[in-house]
C-alpha cells in the first residue's frame, strides 16, 4: 500500500519580519493561550498537496528558486478570514496590496507548474474531505485541477498569526487590530515543509535570486 506525505512550498518572510510575526504570535499566546496555527513558523503557503512517500521535490524547488527573483511586498495591515473554511475560526493575517498579491500569484503559478503531475490527486482530494462542504465551487474546482483549493485569483496571499476561536476573538481584536504591521517586507527564500501530526516541519530552504 502506498504511503503519502503532505508537503507544501512556502514563500518566506525575512528574518526581521519573522521576528515581527513571532512577536504578534506571542501576544496572542499571552492573551488567550494556544490557537490553531499559532505555533506555526512564519511562512506563506503557496502550494500544498499530498505526495507518494519518497517523492523528492528538492530538484524542482531549487530550480524554481534559481528562476524567481526575491519579491518585496507592501503590507496594508491586517485582514481577517471570518469563518475560515479550514478551521471555522477567525484567522488573523498580514495583508498585502494588490500589486504584491499579483506578484505572489505569479510565483504560485510557477510553483504549481513545476509540481504538476507529481502529487497524488486522490490522496490530495481526500485531505480536504472534512472541509469540502465549506469550500466555494471554485475552491473545489481548484482541488480537482491543481490539488490546492486556494489558487490563482482564489488565493489571498498572507502571513498568518493564528486562527482564533470566536470566544477568544474580542480580546485579540482589542489588542492587535489597533497596531497593524506596516511597510515593505522582503521575502528571500522558498521552503519545502512537511505536515506531520498537524505541525509544519521545514525540510529544505532555497534562496531566491
Amino acid at each position: 500500500m502506498t504511503s503519502f506525505v503532505t508537503d507544501f512550498i512556502s514563500v518566506d518572510p525575512s528574518p526581521e519580519f519573522s521576528r515581527t510575526i513571532n512577536a504578534y504570535k506571542q501576544t496572542v499566546r499571552e492573551l488567550v493561550g494556544n490557537q490553531v496555527f499559532l505555533n506555526e513558523p512564519p511562512h506563506m503557503t503557496a502550494y500544498l498537496a499530498r505526495f507518494a512517500e519518497g517523492t523528492d521535490l528538492s530538484p524542482y524547488v531549487v530550480n524554481l528558486a534559481k528562476s524567481i527573483s526575491a519579491p518585496t511586498l507592501r503590507t496594508t495591515g491586517w485582514h481577517v478570514f471570518d469563518a475560515d473554511p479550514m478551521t471555522g475560526n477567525r484567522t488573523l493575517v498580514v495583508n498585502f496590496d494588490e500589486p504584491s498579491q499579483s506578484l505572489l500569484r505569479s510565483i504560485q503559478k510557477q510553483i504549481g507548474s513545476a509540481l504538476q503531475g507529481r502529487y497524488d490527486k486522490s490522496a490530495t482530494k481526500q485531505r480536504y474531505a472534512e472541509a469540502w462542504d465549506h469550500f466555494a465551487p471554485e475552491q473545489r474546482e481548484a482541488v480537482e485541477s491543481v490539488g490546492f483549493p486556494f489558487w490563482g485569483s482564489g488565493w489571498h496571499p498572507h502571513f498568518t498569526i493564528a486562527s482564533i476561536r470566536p470566544s477568544d476573538w474580542p480580546a485579540v481584536a482589542d489588542k492587535l487590530l489597533p497596531t497593524p504591521p506596516s511597510g515593505d517586507i522582503a521575502c528571500p527564500s522558498l521552503t519545502q515543509y512537511r505536515v506531520i501530526d498537524g505541525e509544519s516541519h521545514p525540510i529544505f530552504s532555497f534562496d531566491l535570486r
